[in-house]
This record gives structure tokens, C-alpha cells and sequence, in this order.
């Protein structure tokens, strides 16, 4: 994570530089940055119910129906949940 040497905001990556959202400073020729994330699959848990096969790992996120923390992450990328407790499936 860059800052900006003007204003002190977070630089985002744009093209091949970086530019500052908040003043405009840019800084060209920045290496492209790629982020990488293991996931441990040893927390993953399928459910059978109703003839529906639904499988996830388990996650902490606040079910907006019921209150529970307990959750099951169906899709990463969209932050789709599964509440455990009342099976409310929504998104974050």
C-alpha cells in the first residue's frame, strides 16, 4: 500500500502507476502488485437439507434476521452467506 507525498491519501492502482483518488498526484511505471490468498479447506461444511446440497466454510457474519454470528460463506467474490442459525441467505 502506497500513500500520496501530497496529500497523504490511499494511492490506487491505475494502468500501470498509481494514482490518488483524493488530489490526482500520479506515479508511473509501478510494478502491478497481485494479491494471493490460501484457503484452508479444513473448516468447509456440507449441508444436506430439503434434497439441496450447499457447501461453504463456516464464517463469522451477522444475520440480519435472527442476530446470530454463525454463518456459512457460499460465494467469496459476492459475499453470499448462509445464516446457520435461521438459513436466511444474504449478502454483505
Amino acid at each position: 500500500m502506497r500513500f500520496c507525498p501530497k496529500c497523504g491519501s490511499v494511492m490506487r492502482i491505475k494502468g500501470n502507476g498509481m494514482v490518488c483518488n483524493k488530489c490526482g498526484y500520479r506515479e508511473d511505471g509501478i510494478e502491478k502488485v497481485v494479491f494471493k490468498e490460501k484457503i484452508n479447506h479444513d473448516k468447509d461444511k456440507m449441508i444436506v437439507a430439503d434434497g439441496e446440497t450447499i457447501e461453504g466454510r463456516i464464517a463469522v457474519s451477522l444475520c440480519p434476521r435472527c442476530g446470530s454470528t454463525r454463518a456459512i460463506l457460499l460465494n467469496k467474490k459476492k459475499r453470499v452467506y448462509r445464516c446457520m442459525v435461521c438459513n436466511l441467505v444474504y449478502t454483505i
